[in-house]
């Protein structure tokens, strides 16, 4: 009696402890993804989203968003296949703000040494762009997506505050 107890207790305990595990997490596609698989992330994310041409590199895409306020690109890199159907291993944020006397080289410089995530560019015109890079394949997650546009989207922030201050 003792025994089929301990035995109750115990798939009992392993119940309540399976049931407290984490949700599996949802891989992303063999090979990467598709414009149109990111633009359809953004849009559950509820944030807008619109795939166009690579003004850059004709013949690729760039998926265009906003988040909070502030418009931004994410390109595709390491890509293979064609059309619609070409997977991409790496992606990169990418926003703009247009040209400021105070957006000089040493306060982007600064910016740089200090900041981990959003890497700062100076154009010669004096405009400013923002850069934050991911690998998504192999091995990547719907989660760490999330996780990343939620670190993206905290980093641009601070990025806007310390150019505009």
């Amino acid at each position: 009696m003792l025994k089929s107890r301990g035995l109750a207790a115990c798939a009992a305990a392993m119940t309540v402890l399976a049931a407290a595990a984490p949700a599996a997490a949802r891989d992303l596609p063999d090979g990467g993804l598709t414009a149109t698989e990111i633009a359809s992330w953004l849009s559950q994310a509820s944030y807008p989203s619109q795939v166009k041409p690579d003004p850059t590199t004709p013949g690729d895409q760039i998926i265009s968003t906003t988040i909070d306020g502030q418009d931004a690109d994410i390109y595709l890199y390491d890509c293979s296949g064609d059309g619609d159907a070409r997977r991409c291993t790496s992606i990169q944020y990418v926003i703009g703000v247009a040209a400021k006397p105070s957006y000089t080289l040493e306060k982007v410089n600064e910016w740089n040494r200090k900041h981990r995530y959003i890497r700062a560019y100076l154009t010669t015109e004096g405009s400013l762009y923002g850069e934050y890079d991911l690998d998504v394949s192999p091995g990547g997650t719907y989660e760490m997506l999330d996780d990343c546009l939620d670190n993206w989207r905290r980093n641009v922030s601070n990025f806007r505050d310390y150019f505009t201050n």
